[in-house]
């Protein structure tokens, strides 16, 4: 067995979504003898005494890394990567490498509705996003075709079932807060695009792509899902050239 020193991967999930979302690439990293964490997000936990936010969210995952004994290696999906920005700023000296996979990208004082584009904070988009119901405690839910159009649309049937049963509900407020931190611009990054994701990237315009490794894959907004594999190998690449 290979004894070289390695890092940990920490993955952070997205809106609506859950620690069930990182299960199989999880897997797949351990079966190749790298350890993982999945943080849980109190955004989207259901619990009716507390709505836990954007910084509550960033606290949680910054927690892990302070106890972490190896080195990291962070990963956010989606408006995960929202949560990365602002718990891994400083730099966190754990940190290694950040990975953005279809992931929320703001800069210092952004949010993700300032960073979406005009026609969708204005509803004008000819192009529907996310479609959500509120619900009488103050959280929101995603509606089962809304789930199935932007999060699923490149999954077999029953796995697209299987997705939208475990969805979560999640505090509107978070999407309005801004972060507090970029670690991006301390951290190295990789960023992952995804060529069928059917949502905008909101990614900050002082983001500075040049300087991160693109990675493109072919699938839609949720590849932790729809194709674990391909989310593996990216992180075990990313690994390696933490420890390089």
């Amino acid at each position: 067995m290979d004894s070289s020193p390695s890092a940990t991967v920490v993955l952070v999930h997205g809106n609506f979504l859950g620690p069930w979302s990182w299960r199989e690439v999880a897997a797949q990293l351990g079966a190749n003898g790298i350890s993982t964490v999945i943080a849980e997000l109190p955004s989207s936990v259901e619990n009716l005494s507390s709505l836990g936010d954007l910084h509550d969210d960033a606290a949680v995952v910054r927690r892990i890394l302070d106890t972490s004994a190896d080195p990291v290696v962070l990963c956010g999906h989606s408006y995960g990567g929202a949560v990365i920005t602002e718990a891994a700023a400083g730099p966190h000296p754990a940190v290694r490498r950040l990975v953005y996979l279809a992931g929320v990208v703001p800069d210092k004082g952004e949010s993700l509705v300032s960073l979406a584009p005009e026609e969708a904070r204005r509803n004008t988009s000819s192009k529907p996003g996310e479609e959500v119901t509120f619900r009488t405690d103050g959280r929101i839910e995603l509606a089962e075709e809304s789930a199935r159009r932007t999060l699923f649309h490149d999954c077999a049937t029953d796995r697209a079932r299987s997705g939208i049963r475990q969805l979560r509900p999640s505090n509107p407020a978070a999407g309005a807060q801004t972060v507090r931190g970029a670690a991006w611009r301390q951290i190295p990054v990789t960023y992952v695009r995804c060529m069928h994701d059917v949502l905008p990237e909101l990614v900050s315009e002082s983001f500075p792509e040049t300087e991160a490794e693109l990675v493109e894959l072919s699938t839609g907004h949720c590849p932790n899902w729809s194709n674990p594999e391909a989310v593996a190998e990216v992180l075990r690449r990313s690994v390696k050239q933490a420890m390089g």
